[in-house]
């Protein structure tokens, strides 16, 4: 710092004063304006009295100091050649930039920021569109460019290059540390509580969200999580996912599974984990060409007692990845899924990521208005159905309207007696094994 302008740090009160000014210059964009003196202590006030030559009780009395004035004084006292940002930049010791300049660097940054993204990584700007548009779940990663924009730089990038490797195309899945390994040489890069592996999340999230597959926001649950992991090919937890069903035969690398045949032969329920599922290379119903898949599980082990050997899956609640590669394996075979879910925003949004899956391959089973008013109860889930909104299928418009209406959910339960009769009415053809050796 030049000698020459140290007496405005030996003297009490200019640090402060200049401090002031620094934000007032910033926030106006010229030297303009003034700044308060009333929490400046009496030493404070007599050593910038001093320097316009006046007494401290005037200072006092104005109680405020002009940026003009005090850049004017200048050229009286010693310095004039200096300019009021000058001094302060040589006092502060740091360059001083009014906040509409700042803001055009900052805005300059971001777009070279984005240029890079997009010249490194084409066919990820989708997602860098997205990101830049600062929708509110971006947030977050907003935050990490303030913090470091250039290691953000380079994790998105390396995570997009991962995200094209998927081979979910292959119909292929992997475990998430093995791929974390292959793709990027750590098996721990793409960990749930890492940068990296929300990252990651954020990106499928977003593919899924602007193809219209998945609502706004990060996964809430483990089984969201999971499930759309598996949209991709990978799994975190292949024994924790599981699925419930009865009446089935699977085919493996060995021919029939004996497991899948002596389950359908005495008409036990089997819960499969996803980690047996990836062994398999086909199922399909022992008897008939319709599955009948239920939300709920007591609904499930009622059918299994009342309708024997009716080919039943059982989901629990939101469909686990297990769930959904036993129904991608029925679906790729032809057979017709019939689905039964509640009346609430939860079971009527599972129908829908089922006809956005499977289309026609479905049909929304006993999920109508008539069947609705059978079940309605008095939980009330107004605050619920703004989930409904992106219910689009014509066989479900219906019963959403009416769930609108009434603001009242309706559970599967209530109609265990018409759920039987449907399938014992359409299940009498199949009564007689004979497909225990099919060989898909």
């Amino acid at each position: 710092m030049s000698n020459k302008v140290q007496v405005f740090r030996d003297e009490p009160g200019f640090i402060k004063l200049f401090t002031l000014f620094k934000e007032k210059y910033r926030s106006l964009g010229r030297v303009g304006g003034t700044v308060s003196i009333q929490f400046f202590s009496i030493k404070e006030v007599e050593s910038i009295a001093g320097f316009f030559g006046q007494s401290a009780e005037d200072i006092f009395e104005k109680g405020k100091v002009s940026l003009l004035s005090f850049e004017k004084q200048l050229s009286r006292t010693g310095f004039p050649d200096w300019t009021l940002i000058e001094l302060l930049e040589e006092i502060l010791e740091e360059p001083i930039l009014t906040k509409s300049i700042e803001k055009g660097l900052e805005n300059e940054k971001e777009r070279n920021f984005f240029q890079e993204l997009l010249a490194a990584c084409p066919q990820g700007s989708w997602w860098w569109d997205w990101i830049e548009s600062r929708p509110p779940d971006s947030r977050w990663i907003w935050s990490l460019y303030k913090q470091d924009s250039i290691e953000l730089l380079e994790k998105l990038k390396t995570v997009f290059s991962a995200f094209q490797d998927l081979s979910f195309h292959n119909k292929k899945y992997e475990r998430l540390p093995l791929f974390a390994q292959r793709t990027t040489g750590n098996p721990h890069f793409f960990d749930s509580n890492l940068v990296t592996g929300k990252l990651l999340i954020n990106c499928m999230q977003v593919d899924q969200q602007l193809k219209g597959l998945r609502e706004p926001g990060m996964p809430k649950t483990t089984e969201e999580l999971n499930d759309l992991l598996s949209s991709y090919g990978l799994m975190r937890d292949d024994l924790w996912s599981f699925v419930s069903c009865r009446g089935f035969l699977a085919k493996g690398e060995m021919g029939i599974h004996p497991v899948w045949k002596a389950a359908a032969e005495i008409g036990t329920v089997l819960n499969v984990p996803f980690k047996e599922l990836l062994k398999l290379k086909s199922i399909w119903p022992e008897s008939g060409r319709k599955v009948w898949v239920v939300e709920n599980s007591s609904v499930c082990s009622t059918i299994v007692d009342e309708v024997p050997r009716a080919p039943v899956i059982c989901t629990h609640g939101q469909l686990r990845t297990a769930s959904w590669m036993m129904l991608d394996l029925l679906v790729e075979s032809g057979y017709q899924l019939f689905y039964s879910g509640d009346f609430d925003p939860e079971g009527i949004l599972i129908a829908q990521r089922l006809k956005d899956r499977y289309q026609d391959l479905v049909t929304v089973w006993r999920m109508d208005a008539d069947s609705y008013e059978k079940v309605i109860s008095e939980e009330d889930i107004s605050s619920r159905l703004s989930k409904v909104d992106s219910v689009t299928s014509p066989e479900l418009v219906e019963v959403v309207n009416a769930i609108r209406l009434r603001k009242k959910a309706g559970y599967q339960e209530g109609l265990i007696t018409d759920l039987v009769r449907d399938i014992e009415s359409e299940f009498k053809t199949y009564m007689v094994p004979g497909t225990l050796e099919k060989n898909k």
